[in-house]
């Protein structure tokens, strides 16, 4: 029999979403070889907002299984996996995509490819793009503001992540299970100022505790001529992120793309064990997009905003 190729789009936002995202792909092996699987990505949800973000990524599969028999073994593992019946767009333990197969097109009740909202998704087409050059055009015609819900987080085991940066890395330290919590925080702390590590997390149990170090801004050297008449300043856009893993909330007055920033101005706060840590604008510029939804789960380095500096 022949193999055709099918790209199949992962994605989860309730309970351990990288677990299902893991076991997902193992269930797809069983169909098929995995000749291409994407980064994760960490989402803003799409349709209906109002939900938690997403883990999503992009599997290649290499199948001798036909569409329709394709389509009811993805059906399939998401009901083994703990999907049950629910609103639609709304929250779930995982959902695969029949997004592609071959070069097929074909529009059946329940079965339609190319998937009819692969132009709109950019959290289908930033690891699509990433698996397959082709779709990078699709992907760059979507809106920044859409692109910027898009983020890339840390790989599963066993899958290489193109888009870690070439200057990460990674140390181990050793943390004894005996010491309370108040020491191991401290022994975090101590790891963290004495090394060039920007983000330190340990788990033991159901114990959790992660400290970050802020990022400092560094400012670009002026150059001979910004500033000067005829010489306007390149426009430059900055990001926003996250410094720490909790709930984020817009700002009072509700900030809104095309807002014109005057000078340090708060624009939300992530809220985590009870205490609200400021969001801000550091310093002037039009507010270009919202990446976050009002009142979604962030997680550490998540884009919440996106403002353009210079003229």
């Amino acid at each position: 029999m022949s193999s055709h190729r099918a790209f199949v789009g992962i994605g989860s936002n309730l309970g351990d979403r990288t677990g299902s995202v893991e076991r997902a792909v193992a269930a797809l092996g069983k169909l098929g070889a995995i000749v291409g699987r994407s980064s994760l990505y960490n989402t803003a949800p799409w349709g209906k907002t109002d939900q938690p973000s997403f883990v999503n990524a992009v599997v290649l599969l290499e199948t001798q299984l036909a569409p329709r028999s394709l389509l009811e073994s993805l059906q399939a593992i998401e009901k083994r996996l703990g999907r049950t019946p629910a609103e639609r767009w709304g929250p779930r333990i995982v959902d695969l995509d029949l997004l592609l197969y071959d070069d097929l097109e074909i529009d059946e009740p329940e079965l339609r490819l190319p998937h009819p909202h692969l132009h709109e998704r950019a959290f289908v087409l930033v690891p699509l793009a990433e698996l397959d050059e082709h779709f990078a055009a699709m992907r760059d015609a979507l809106r920044a503001s859409e692109l910027a819900g898009v983020v890339p987080i840390e790989s599963f085991e066993g899958m290489p992540r193109s888009a870690r940066s070439l200057s990460e890395s990674v140390t181990t330290m050793s943390l004894e299970p005996s010491l309370l919590v108040g020491e191991r925080v401290r022994a975090l702390a101590r790891f963290l100022t004495e090394g060039d590590a920007v983000r330190v997390r340990v788990q033991y149990g159901d114990d959790n505790i992660e400290i970050a170090r802020r990022p400092q801004r560094i400012e670009a050297p002026s150059r001979p001529g910004d500033g000067a008449p005829g010489h306007a300043a390149p426009l430059k856009i900055d990001t926003i992120k996250a410094d720490l893993v909790g709930i984020f909330h817009l700002g009072r007055p509700t900030p809104v793309e095309g807002d014109v920033v005057d000078g340090d101005r708060e624009l939300g706060y992530v809220e985590a064990l009870g205490i609200r840590t400021p969001v801000r604008s550091m310093g002037a510029g039009r507010l270009v997009a919202i990446a976050t939804a009002d009142g979604a789960p962030v997680e550490y380095g998540q884009r919440l905003f996106l403002v353009a500096r210079g003229q």
